[in-house]
């Protein structure tokens, strides 16, 4: 067996201490665990702790770049494939079960974020980074069921990706408060006005295209008349 290099074991060790900061970070919170609880979860000392983070807010965003890409990746499709309808359902049940905004389903707060954001300009960008490419990723998918004849086509992709970022975001700070939130059926509302006439959801929450009343007909009269 090949010794370990010192690269590697350092690779080794932060990917550790990332695990651990994620999973402690989901079970109890942005401000729960202290860094000594960190690193002994991961089987190391405060020492190696500092070798790759000069502090908390770094670690902070160290993990938000360890768990948020994942997260991204498991809620948005990035080639823009997923229909709107599929999108929408996965995002209400990780807003419902805790997986959104950190996965494991944990702890993590909205009002957690924005007091770390508010305390780090790094974390503040990153977390902006994210949400702009979640916008990008829901903007692809809205076109693209436009251009499928899914999705309403008057309405422009990019402002309307973002207001359905933002109410994702608003209904978690609701539920918060305490507020009573139907996700499913507030999904439901949304892609009900969103749709297409003569558009239908199944069952599974994806949305199939009927033909319009009279389009079989209208089709006749035009082989006819030819």
């Amino acid at each position: 067996m090949a010794t370990e290099t010192r690269e590697t074991a350092k690779q080794r060790t932060r990917r550790a201490l990332l695990q651990a900061g994620s999973e402690l970070f989901a079970e109890q919170g942005l401000d729960g665990p202290s860094l000594d609880a960190i690193c002994e979860r991961a089987g190391y000392t405060r020492g190696a702790f500092y070798v790759h983070f000069s502090g908390r807010d770094d670690f902070l965003v160290a993990v938000m770049e360890h768990a948020g890409k994942p997260l991204l990746d498991m809620l948005l499709d990035s080639a823009g494939e997923e229909a709107l309808t599929t999108i929408a359902a996965r995002f209400a049940r990780a807003v419902s079960d805790g997986t959104y905004p950190l996965t494991p389903p944990g702890r993590v707060r909205p009002h957690q974020l924005l007091d770390a954001c508010a305390r780090s300009e790094r974390v503040r960008a990153l977390y902006v980074q994210l949400l702009e490419e979640a916008v990008e990723r829901l903007e692809r998918a809205i076109a693209s069921d436009q251009t499928s004849g899914v999705l309403r086509a008057d309405v422009e992709p990019q402002p309307l990706a973002t207001v359905l970022l933002a109410a994702v975001i608003g209904a978690q700070i609701m539920m918060e408060f305490g507020a009573e939130v139907d996700l499913a059926r507030c999904t439901a509302a949304v892609v009900d006005l969103l749709q297409s006439p003569g558009v239908a959801s199944t069952d599974d929450g994806s949305a199939s295209a009927r033909a319009p009343r009279g389009a079989g007909n209208r089709r006749a009269r035009r082989r006819k008349k030819s």
